[in-house]
């Protein structure tokens, strides 16, 4: 007799996606507030510490994202409801600045930006929501290409990659902006840690075995990112005569001590046990709305006139504030995503159901097949 009852995955890699969110909120909430470092005192030590938490967060995202699509297919709908999301949150956005009236909201509403505001992932309206579709787009060609390789190529190659965009970045960053070096960009960077993930799914990395040896490397590999807070203050005139004087210098997502603590923390969750729990999974359903809804043209109006953050930031309790922000943006940006998931089920579930949809599926396929051809 057949086994009817599904295995439910468990839950652990969705609590991750939770964390991550939360830290790419707080890191949004000190690095956008306008915060200026005038001395290293406790206050200077708790912001440029979040600092590390946001490229974090993105990082693990990808890990997860290389990690799940290596045993995946691409689907067309989820495609048209990426984009359809980005869009409802960029134009309600747009509405609800009008609705405050808000300083900038004309020069955002110009007639360009009026026709524009309908292609927000085309242009780029927000970086990692235009990232990850082109990422997600592409995946099933990189996928061949990992498949095909032999695991010693396949890490011969990450190794290539990170020396060319991690390692060496990380050093001549001192001289130079880490970004511009070597033609680096976020999305090759994306890329790099999109196969990460997938060799993680395929093989295992033999520093990150064992969960003894994960937690030991992410605690020594934060602390001493802490550490260099103080040590690039304290040689901060040389820094300045060098035009860096950014004293979280291993905060980039693609500096060596970031990589190394995003696999850490990554492996420590595929370890760790977490049962199947629904309301994990729904509310980790809506991360990407909440980083859509916190990051966008409200942005500045949720950290500074909301929350006032540049003025909590300086006051006595800096972390207090920080925690309190963190947690009333997910909070609101749970509810709303997940009103906006069930007008999306009443409509855009349905039309892709549709035989209308179904026609226009048709003759795109019959249209592709005849530009194939002729090339």
């Amino acid at each position: 007799m057949k086994n009817n009852i599904t295995k439910k995955r468990e839950s652990n890699i969705e609590l991750l996606r939770i964390i991550a969110i939360l830290m790419i909120i707080s890191f949004h909430f000190v690095y956008k507030s306008g915060y200026v470092l005038s001395d290293l005192n406790y206050n200077a030590i708790v912001v440029k510490s979040f600092y590390f938490l946001g490229e974090l967060g993105v990082n693990l995202f990808i890990l997860i994202t290389g990690y799940f699509m290596i045993k995946s297919k691409i689907s067309t709908k989820k495609i048209i409801k990426l984009v359809l999301e980005v869009n409802f949150y960029y134009i309600g956005s747009l509405l609800l600045m009008y609705a405050f009236q808000h300083k900038s909201f004309e020069t955002l509403m110009s007639v360009g930006n009026i026709f524009l505001m309908f292609f927000s992932v085309i242009f780029s309206r927000y970086w990692f929501a235009t990232a990850y579709i082109l990422l997600y787009i592409i995946s099933p060609y990189l996928n061949i290409l990992v498949n095909n390789l032999k695991q010693e190529d396949y890490k011969k190659m990450l190794l290539l990659f990170l020396t060319l965009w991690c390692v060496v970045p990380t050093i001549f960053g001192i001289f130079s902006d880490s970004e511009k070096i070597l033609f680096y960009n976020r999305f090759i960077w994306l890329v790099i840690v999109y196969l990460i993930g997938a060799y993680i799914r395929l093989y295992q990395i033999k520093i990150f075995d064992k969960m003894n040896k994960s937690l030991i490397i992410s605690v020594v590999t934060f602390i001493s990112m802490i550490l260099s807070i103080f040590a690039f203050y304290k040689m901060k005139g040389i820094f300045i005569k060098l035009n860096k004087i950014e004293v979280a210098y291993f905060w980039t997502p693609n500096s060596i001590l970031m990589a190394l603590l995003s696999v850490a923390v990554f492996e420590i969750f595929l370890k760790i046990k977490v049962k199947y729990s629904k309301i994990i999974n729904v509310v980790a359903s809506t991360t990407l709305g909440i980083y859509l809804l916190h990051d966008g043209n409200l942005q500045p109006f949720i950290t500074n006139t909301i929350f006032k953050a540049n003025e909590k930031l300086n006051g006595s309790f800096p972390i207090t504030s920080i925690f309190e922000a963190t947690f009333i943006i997910f909070i609101v940006g749970v509810i709303v995503d997940l009103l906006r998931q069930l007008i999306e089920k009443m409509t855009v579930d349905k039309f892709l159901e549709s035989k209308c949809y179904s026609k226009i599926q048709t003759l795109i396929s019959k249209f592709a097949n005849k530009v194939y051809k002729i090339f």
